[in-house]
This record gives C-alpha cells, structure tokens and sequence, in this order.
C-alpha cells in the first residue's frame, strides 16, 4: 500500500522552532528566532517534545551532526517558512554537518547545500538506518546540492531492515558524489519492506570514481522476499558518470523485486567498465519496466560493454525491459545499446515498442549482445523491438572474433539448445539498415545448434524477425554453428569456412509436378482457375510465378483454331461434355473454392502482381486477396488451388506458359525443386484447359438421368444407333443446304451478267448516232 505523500498525513499542530540568519541561538527558540541548528533549545528539545516542527526562515546551518532518534508517534518536521522562499529555504551544511536518522522525520521543501569536502563516510546530508518498525522517514520536494561522501550516498543514504513503508518523493539532486557507491542517493531495501520513489526526480551531474564507483547517481540494493522498490513516475539523468553503471546501479535478488514506472530520460550519462546508463543485476530476483511511458536513454557511453544498459541475469532472475529507446549509444567493447549476460536460468524480454536507433559498438553486436547459455533454461524474447541504423565496428587493439559482427545483435549461446523449448524466440523483433565490419550485417548467431534453431517453426521465424526474403541480402543475417567459447579464439579462415546466412538453413524450395488452368471461353469475364501439384509448398507462404516461354508452334495454333471452329457439331460437343463430367477438373467441382481465394481486379492490385509485361506473381504482395489454398502435408503430394479475376493477359493461342513456385517470394523452383538458374527445364508448362457454358437445354440434357448421357445410366445401343443416324441426317441436311445456296449465288451472278451486256449495248448505240 503506498503512502499518501502529502504532509498532513502527519498533525503537524504544536509547539514550533524558528531559525534564520538573524536569529541568536542562546534564546529559546519556541520564542524566538534562532540562528543554527545546533541552538541549544532545539538540541534538547527535537527527541523530546510529543510535537516538533522546525520552521527555516531563510536559512541556516548544520555544523555538527543532528541525531533525530525519537520515539515519539509523530514525527520531527523540518520546512519552509511559508511565503518566505521562493520556493526553498536552505540548509548549509560545513564539513561536520549531517542527519542522523533513526526515528520518525519528515524533510520538507528544503535544500540542503554541502559547503566543504565530504568527512562522513555514508550519507553526505542524511543518513538514515531504519530496524523498527514503528519508524519512518519521508523527504518530500528537497533539493541536494554539491552533497559529497567518502564511501556512499553522497547526499542521501537509506537502510531499511524490516517490514516498513517509507516514501520519497520531488527529489533533485545537483552535483552530488561519492567515491564508491550511489553519487547521490544510496538505498538497501530489505526483508519485505517497500520503499517508494513518487513525484518527479532528478539527477544531475552527479558521479561516483571512474576506477570503483557503482551507479553514479543512484544505487539500489533489494533484497529478500516481498522486498519492493518501486519507481512511481518520472525521473531524469543528466551527464552522471561512474566505473559501473553510469547513472544507476541496481540488483534485486533473493526475491527482491523492482518496477519501474513513469517517464525517465537518461542523458549523456558515461561508465568505464558495463552500462553507460543502468547496471542491472538480478540474482532470484525480478526487475520490470513497466512503462506506460518511454524510457528514452541518449547518448550514453561506456568505455567497456553495454552503451545504455548492461544486464546480469543468474538463478531464475528476469528482466523486463518495455518501451525503452536507446538512440545513439556507444560501448568500446561489445554492445552498444544492450549487453545481456543470462545464466541459471535467467530471462531476459524486450517488449511493447522498444528500440535501438543509431548504436554502435568497437566490439560486437552494434545494437544489442546476448551471451546465453540455454543449458541452464535461459531465456531471451523479443516480442516487440526495433533495431536499426546501428553498427558494428571493428576494434584492432581486439582479437579478429571480438569486433565486427552483428550490426544489430549478435546471440552468441553455448552448450545444446533445443529449439522445441522456445526459450530464444525472435518473432518479435524488426532489424533493418545496420551495418558490420565484418559479417552479420543485421544479426549474427553464435551456438552449437544454430542449423536446428533455423529450421524451427516456418521460414526461420524464431530467428529472423520481420526479416524480408524478398528485400533483404543474404549477407544480413549470419551464423556459425560453434559455441561462443571456440567462437572467441578462432581464426578468421576458420569462420569464414564455417559461417552460413542463416536463409540457407531454413530455406524450403518447393517441388512443382504440375500446374493447370481453366479457361472459359464462353464468358471472358469468368476468373481463371488454377490448379497444382506438387510437395513442399508452405500454407499461407505460397506464391507463383507465371511466366512466358515462347511462341505456340504454328501447327498447334492451327489444330485449336479447328477445334475451335468445330463447337457447333453437336456429336463432338457431347463427347466433351461426357469427358469433362468425368474428369476430376471441372468447374462444378472447383466451384467451392472460387469465392474464397478471388482476388480483386481493379489497377491498383494489378500492378501489384504484375512485375512486368511477361510475367506475373501471385498472391499480390498488398496482401489484397487471400492466400492460396493448399491441401495435404509438405513432405507429401500436395494440391493447391487459387483464382484470378483478371485473365486478359493470358494469350493460350500464341504464346506457352510456365510455373515456378516460391515459399519465401525470393527463390522460384520447379520440377525437383530446382531453379531456372540450376536447371533451364525447371519450369512447369502452364495446362489450358477449355471449357464453356452450357445453355439450359444442354445442362438439363447433362442432369437429368433419363438422357442418354448420363453416367448413371446403362449404354443403349438403339439409342447409339439413333446418335449415328441423326449425325448422318444432319451431313445430309448440311449439304442440301450447301446446294441451295450454290444455285442462289449461281443466278445472282448471271443476272449481274445480262446487265453488263445491256450497258454496253446501249453504249455502243449512242456512239454511232453520234458519227
């Protein structure tokens, strides 16, 4: 349960103090104005009056240390004046100044100002050790500046050893150090207590030693089951600098727990050794940003691994990292934006929008570097990140496996993995525009079992992300199937000849056997069905490729202009309709799927499937119609069926057509899985199959059973006798009416004849009676 952070939770009713610069400590101060804190009438009277509120008219000083240990219910106040700073009174602090606090206090809207060089070990302004439960401390809206202390808590240091709720909120602290731990603040959260960080918070220029100092603004220690810290909203680092996490350092262990909430922004913060931002440990224990707002870490540095953050994850630890966005960030060693070591069972997800933007590393993995070892259950998730424009960038003071792979991320494993786990799953990830010296522009892939993780699930989709086989080199995603141990002490020949784009291990090449389609002549309206067979072809990845061979041979146009031209002859007309009744293509049966697998015909999805004059892939790439349909196992015979509204390409008369078919819209093969480039025979030869509609007499003809056609009646052979004598009738028929015609042309042309005589005689006349 968190504590409501207003001050009039406490009764802050009572005898009050004043200080100021004008005061004098020998009078009482309940009366008078005195000048310090160490005035005698405050001295005696902090730990002891039921009611204590210290009221700071402009400011004071601390020149010795205050314990404030009472144990009266109600705290020891310390504030403003009201109205009479604008909007902090200040507390001067000299070389022996300090809060002692183990009982209950509440700082509020003060500044605290450390005139001199730290002498105090821990705790530069406060220094508060909590191991009763009746005892707390609150510090609301308070400014730390030039805080300083030997060993840690610049200005602030917390110890909590029981089951309490204290809460801090409105912090700033300014240029606060110290040499070892926490430049800042400095908290131990133990034993089921809860420490909550609430308001607005920030660090700025706050630093531990380069050569030892852990989290140069803030450290945190969580430890013990049910132990909580928990950020509730924003907080802010500026240019805060340590040995170890530049700007924070915090490890939850033993069931410890951290969540982070709000809006933070890290800010130019730098370290020499791991996390030029954050250094994050878990050990047994839990650690979640949980943002309904970013994260956003900038321009941080650190001269050994892990630009932003450097993770340690061991014994079932996790760490949730949600919309967090590392832009520009930099490591000397390996991984720009994020170094993750994950053992014993640790987790590590990236989620709900994170990004890496513009990281570079002088080691491996420009965005991210992942060391696991999936022997011990270890986790890595990606369901939702970006990594792009970051680079990987080769380190010549490095051994030649050290620098240079991995643009985005590099995985480097060791020990079996066995890809049915799921424990590394990359589905989630969107890698793009990244760069490496070496190899792995986008990804890189250290482990034993690379060629299996490939091959597992579809395409390779546990370890290629959104990775697009049509658009992307092969070059951008690599992987060598070796542990990362050898993997650091090999020779570059050596990789080179064992290095593979992870596309060839997971690649499927279809198998086309045959491919057909259907073609309605008497409605050029009606879409064009086809139909294939063939094996390995991947539902809902399926595309085909058709394509123009060549010109038909003259003699073939002939014969189909003939049969063409033959469609009136009933006798063969019957003959096609009982042969396509007992074909298993029809369009009766092919009926069911048309409306499922139609696509749309207007110009805009048509010039998607067209890539050019000749050829034409489908489905369209827009997504605009559904995928083909597919039926039977991939390693089995299998058909597949799709429609296509716009048949007006297809010119069957003059031109030959092939198909290949491609599961990955990249790679089209045909017979045996080969391409056109392996074998020039690859190709399919496109089936036209011809069909027309049936006007209503016919189609009754066909469905009804006492017709002579219909397959489920026995052969007549009157009835064939009958069929012979009416096609003999109908020559007969034809060539009477053949003759008639020939004697109507016959007396047409003679009449026009006898006119041409006349004319010409009338001609001739007229020329003589002229003479």
């Amino acid at each position: 349960m968190i504590i409501c952070l207003s001050h009039q939770q406490f009764d802050v009713s009572g005898r009050d103090y004043f200080v100021g610069k004008d005061g004098d400590d020998s009078k009482d101060c309940a009366f008078n104005l005195c000048q310090t804190l160490q005035a005698r009438s405050i001295q005696l009277n902090v730990n002891n009056e039921y009611e204590f509120k210290l009221i700071i008219v402009g400011y004071t000083t601390l020149t010795s240390g205050l314990d404030l240990y009472s144990s009266q219910p109600l705290p020891r106040i310390f504030t403003s004046f009201p109205g009479l700073c604008s909007p902090y009174c200040d507390i001067f602090i000299n070389a022996q100044g300090q809060f002692i606090v183990t009982g209950n206090a509440l700082f509020l809207t003060l500044k605290f100002t450390k005139l001199n060089q730290a002498t105090f070990q821990n705790g530069g302004a406060i220094y508060a050790t909590f191991n009763e439960l009746t005892r707390n401390l609150q510090i609301i809206d308070c400014v730390f500046v030039d805080c300083k202390a030997i060993n840690y808590g610049g200005a602030l240091s917390l110890f909590i050893n029981y089951q309490a709720e204290i809460t801090f909120s409105g912090l700033l602290f300014r240029k606060c150090e110290a040499q070892n731990e926490g430049g800042a603040f400095w908290c131990s959260v133990n034993n089921g207590a809860k420490l909550t960080i609430a308001g607005s918070w920030s660090f700025q220029d706050c630093k531990t030693l380069p050569d030892s100092g852990y989290g140069g603004a803030l450290y945190a220690s969580v430890y013990g089951e049910n132990s909580q810290l928990i950020f509730m909203e924003s907080v802010t680092f500026e240019r805060c600098s340590g040995q170890t996490g530049g700007a924070m350092y915090l490890i939850a262990y033993s069931g410890g727990n951290t969540t982070i909430n709000g809006q933070w922004n890290f800010t130019n913060c730098s370290c020499s050794t791991s996390g030029g931002s954050i250094y994050l440990e878990t050990n047994n224990g839990t650690v979640n940003f949980n943002q309904s707002q970013q994260i956003l870490i900038e321009s941080c540095t650190c001269d050994g691994s892990g630009g932003g953050i450097y993770c340690s994850i061991s014994n079932n630890g996790q760490i949730s990292l949600n919309n967090t966005k590392f832009k520009n960030c930099s490591s000397q060693g390996s991984g720009g934006g994020i170094y993750a070591n994950i053992n014993g069972g640790g987790q590590l997800i990236l989620d709900k929008s994170c990004e890496l933007y513009q990281c570079e590393s002088y080691g491996n993995g420009g965005g991210i570097y992942i060391i696991i070892d999936p022997t011990t259950q270890c986790s890595f998730i990606i369901k939702d990140a970006s990594i792009h424009e970051c680079k990987s960038i080769t380190n010549n003071s490095l051994y030649y496996p050290q620098s240079g792979f991995g643009g985005g991320l590099f995985l480097g494993g060791s020990g079996d993995y066995s890809p049915s786990t799921e424990l590394i799953d990359l589905r989630g990830m969107k890698i793009y525009n990244n760069k490496a010296d070496k190899f792995g522009q986008s990804l890189y892939v250290v482990m034993k079992d690379v060629i299996e993780f490939c091959k597992y699930g579809i395409l390779g989709e546990y370890v290629k992300g959104n990775q697009s086989n049509i658009y992307s080199n092969e070059i951008d995603l690599v992987g060598i199937p070796m542990n990362l141990s050898t993997f650091n002490s090999s020779s570059h020949q050596t990789i080179e000849q064992q290095q593979q784009p992870l596309e060839l291990w997971w690649r499927i090449l279809g198998i086309l056997k045959s491919a057909q389609v259907v073609v309605n002549i008497s409605n050029p309206n009606e879409k064009l069905i086809f139909h294939i067979v063939g094996q390995r072809m991947i539902p809902g990845y399926l595309n085909v490729k058709i394509f123009e061979l060549r010109d038909q041979i003259q003699q073939n146009i002939n014969q189909e202009q003939k049969e063409m031209n033959n469609k009136d002859n009933k006798n063969i007309l019957k003959s096609l309709k009982r042969n396509s009744s007992q074909s298993p293509i029809t369009l009766k049966h092919q009926t069911g799927n048309h409306q499922q697998i139609s696509i749309s015909s207007d110009s805009r999805i048509e010039k998607n499937i067209r890539n050019y004059g000749n050829e034409i892939i489908y489905p369209p790439e827009d997504g605009s119609s559904n995928p083909i349909q597919i039926n039977g196992e991939i390693e089995s015979e299998q058909t597949a069926s799709f429609g296509m509204n716009d048949g007006s390409w297809l010119n069957y008369k003059q031109k030959l057509y092939c198909i290949v078919i491609s599961n990955d819209r990249n790679i089209y093969t045909g017979k045996d899985g080969l391409s056109i480039k392996d074998n020039e025979n690859a190709a399919v030869p496109l089936e036209v199959i011809i069909e027309e509609e049936e006007d209503v007499d016919d189609e009754s003809e066909i469905d009804d059973p006492q017709k002579e056609d219909d397959p489920q009646k026995e052969d007549d052979p009157e009835k064939e006798d009958d069929v012979e004598k009416e096609g003999e009738q109908e020559k007969k028929e034809k060539k009477r009416k053949g003759l008639t015609v020939g004697i109507i042309v016959g007396i047409i042309v003679g009449a026009l004849v006898i006119v041409a005589a006349i004319i010409i005689i009338i001609i001739v006349a007229f020329v003589l009676s002229k003479k």
